[in-house]
């Protein structure tokens, strides 16, 4: 059930980030590549592992160009957008045989203190033979949408303040699951995104019926709405919508949890 907040405790939401896309772009190595390995972001809500990308050496994803974005199924939960984040990568390419070459390790620490709202903003690692951006943005006193979808197609999100798209879901990659669950729905490949109090949340929806008839729509829904449903193509489709507010907690610097180290490394 949606619950509004009350305006006095406005004071103690806290900030968020949204990771929009995660991107190759320059590699020493020749296209096409087979990449694994992980991503994964650290915050100061508690400083755990939070998986943007996590693919086993059996499953690589085939890079075949520049500025190919990497699959991402996370984050699993609201990113805090105060203080310092930090992104570890460890990422590697596939070789014949069994021998693979490392192909991005390292952490970017990012500053998001002063950052201006829905900024987009890239932030690079150059290591071994890659450059990898990860394309971000700043967004202020966020709620959280979680949702299922039913539909062969396209999904995207931003905020009606923020036009920068995140992916949700796409049939046509490799790494979407495509196997209906209960009630008929398809697990979307992310299910998380940031959406600051006094915006929306937009949804842009594209859909291939039975008859390769294709449509698309725009939804704009604010944070009252839980449920919308909607007629698309030869579809039906049903957006559940959970929102909740993610409250500032007090936390020491990660410099200090362990132990003044300035880099950290995947484990």
């Amino acid at each position: 059930m949606f619950c509004e907040i009350p305006p006095s405790q406005y004071y103690s939401l806290d900030d968020s980030v949204n990771i929009i896309s995660i991107k190759i772009t320059e590699s020493d190595v020749r296209y096409p590549i087979k990449v694994y390995g992980t991503v994964l972001a650290r915050d100061q809500n508690d400083y755990r592992c939070v998986y943007l990308f996590k693919r086993g050496r059996d499953n690589p994803q085939l890079i075949t160009r520049k500025n190919r974005m990497i699959d991402l199924t996370g984050p699993y939960r609201a990113l805090n957008g105060t203080s310092f984040m930090y992104f570890e990568f460890h990422l590697k390419i596939k070789g014949k045989g069994a021998v693979d070459r490392d192909f991005s390790k390292g952490v970017r620490i990012c500053n998001v203190t002063g950052d201006a709202h829905g900024q987009l903003r890239a932030l690079p690692l150059e290591s071994f033979l890659s450059r990898v951006d990860v394309m971000n943005t700043h967004l202020l006193l966020e709620s959280i949408l979680n949702g299922i979808s039913k539909f062969h197609g396209k999904i995207s999100a931003w905020t009606s303040g923020n036009d920068n798209k995140i992916n949700l879901y796409d049939s046509e990659l490799s790494s979407t699951k495509r196997t209906l669950g209960s009630g008929g729905s398809v697990s979307l490949s992310r299910h998380i995104v940031s959406v600051p109090r006094n915006e929306d949340l937009v949804l842009y929806i594209f859909a291939r019926g039975w008859n390769n008839e294709s449509k698309h729509l725009k939804l704009v829904l604010g944070h009252d709405v839980e449920e919308h449903t909607c007629k698309i193509s030869t579809y039906v489709l049903q957006v559940k919508i959970i929102w909740k507010a993610v409250f500032r907690q007090d936390r020491p610097h990660m410099w200090k949890v362990f132990g003044g180290n300035n880099v950290l490394w995947v484990t």
